[in-house]
């Protein structure tokens, strides 16, 4: 019984705006400071060398397919025609394994997420493997919360199962308000919901069949024919589409420093563990003479930044474009990115 990695590699990272862009979005992207890598990169490189590139593979869109393809050499690279959200690029995925091999375990990682204790993290996913290759379980990997955190998901979590030591999921919980966030740290049975999955392929396109039958009507009515069977997928997350009304989903808590690098300020944080913070703020890139300043994160490798009297700002410098931006509003970004493609789309 073999595993296959299967990365989820389509996004568009608009919360790291200029750095990330439509063309050469966060995963395609190394953080200096962080690593020399780029995320994708790390991403594969912690599966190395358990499961070799031949089963590897990376779900992108066609823009990103030739870049994907330039940082994962051997890798299987599947470029959607559009953007469905992750229950059909997860099943088209599936879809493949299944023809080379059925027996087949697959695992389903984001490329943008981060892992400070890597052997922690793969110890983990290790134990996640040998349960779903002798269980029909679908496993999801949560995180145990180091702080009530408004912007994940939650995994409510149950007994523990008898047997291998996984906890029975037995809710999937929207992203709360920070007062719901407070109880859930205190009550201590709800992790962080990580979007990072093990389970047999078999056992994965069953739900498919039971919950979304749609997919495999659009799949064959289309003999196997991609663009033409891609917009009848309905778009809709894997966890809302299957993993929130599975028969059995368990999970593994992970304690491995993981951050989904989901803002400028998740990256303030990182930076700041690795011993990058300054007086004024944080030193992501370029070099900072700051007066009567602080809470500043600055990327701008290769310029001087000269900050006076100000607070709390993101100052960041893609080459062609300079973001100023209020650090409370980090989680916005997105929003310029919208006025941006309006108006320059070539920047976006």
């Amino acid at each position: 019984m073999s595993t296959h990695l299967v990365v989820m590699a389509g996004g568009s990272g608009t919360r790291f705006w200029p750095k990330s862009t439509s063309r050469n979005p966060k995963q395609l992207l190394a953080f200096e400071g962080l690593s020399e890598l780029t995320l994708l990169q790390q991403t594969l490189d912690r599966f190395r060398p358990a499961v070799p590139s031949s089963q590897q593979w990376i779900v992108t869109t066609t823009l990103l397919g030739e870049a994907v393809s330039a940082q994962a050499s051997g890798a299987q690279v599947l470029r959607e025609p559009q953007g469905r959200n992750t229950a059909p690029c997860i099943y088209w995925a599936a879809r493949e394994i299944e023809k080379i091999d059925p027996q087949g375990i697959m695992m389903v990682m984001p490329a943008d997420h981060f892992m400070k204790d890597v052997p922690a993290f793969r110890s983990t996913v290790e134990r996640a493997v040998a349960w779903a290759s002798t269980h029909d379980d679908l496993v999801t990997l949560g995180i145990r919360p180091s702080r009530p955190e408004t912007g994940y998901g939650y995994l409510k979590t149950g007994v523990e199962v008898a047997g291998g030591g996984p906890l029975r999921v037995d809710a999937f919980v929207e992203k709360p308000d920070l007062v719901r966030a407070e109880q859930f740290v205190k009550a201590g049975n709800y992790l962080w919901n990580g979007g990072m999955f093990v389970w047999k392929v078999s056992t994965i396109l069953q739900e498919f069949d039971r919950l979304m039958p749609e997919m495999r009507a659009a799949w064959e009515s289309s003999s196997g024919n991609l663009a033409t069977a891609y917009p009848k997928m309905t778009a809709t997350s894997i966890d809302f589409g299957i993993m929130e009304r599975a028969r059995s989903v368990v999970t593994f808590p992970l304690e491995c420093g993981w951050d989904d690098l989901g803002s400028w300020t998740s990256v303030e944080l990182l930076a700041n563990e690795q011993g990058r913070s300054r007086a004024w703020g944080t030193a992501l890139g370029g070099e900072v003479i700051a007066v009567e300043s602080a809470g500043l994160v600055v990327d701008a490798p290769g310029r001087t930044i000269a900050a006076l009297g100000v607070q709390d700002l993101i100052i960041v410098d893609s080459g062609k474009v300079i973001l100023v931006a209020d650090k409370s509003r980090a989680q916005d970004i997105k929003k310029l990115v919208d006025a941006v493609k309006a108006s320059k789309p070539e920047l976006a």
